[in-house]
């Protein structure tokens, strides 16, 4: 019986593999954020990150990052990636001051974390059914 559920559990997940196999972005059934909402993205988060107040800082980072969200868009080698890599951390450098650049910069390596993750036994138990 085992073997029977689990080539049927084969069966059904080479099925459904078969239906979507290397589907372009534009027809994925996720939906795929906008170039504007990835730069927002971007933005909230290295503002968070950073503890950045200064709106002219804020709005340049998030043309920056408006700017290298659309060129992803068209560009999509890995060469080509890492370009574009290679050049926004050099804008970055432009935008941010050196102690922001340096945190930053720790950052990316840190393994800590990049959002607030919920510590063990703080969050109440699930009601019980009964």
């Amino acid at each position: 019986m085992k073997h029977i559920l689990l080539y049927a559990l084969l069966l059904i997940s080479m099925g459904m593999w078969a239906q979507h196999p290397n589907m372009p972005p534009e027809q994925s059934p996720m939906p795929q954020r906008t170039p504007e909402e990835e730069a927002m993205k971007q933005t909230e988060m290295l503002v968070r990150e950073l503890g950045l107040t200064d709106e002219v800082q804020r709005d340049t980072l998030y043309r920056m990052h408006l700017k290298f969200a659309r060129l992803r868009r068209t560009h999509h080698t890995r060469m080509d990636m890492m370009n574009q890599m290679t050049q926004m951390t050099e804008e970055l450098k432009g935008i941010l001051t050196q102690e922001q650049f340096d945190r930053f910069m720790n950052r990316q390596m840190s393994p800590e974390p990049r959002r607030p993750q919920h510590q063990m036994g703080t969050m109440p138990p699930p009601p019980m059914h009964e």
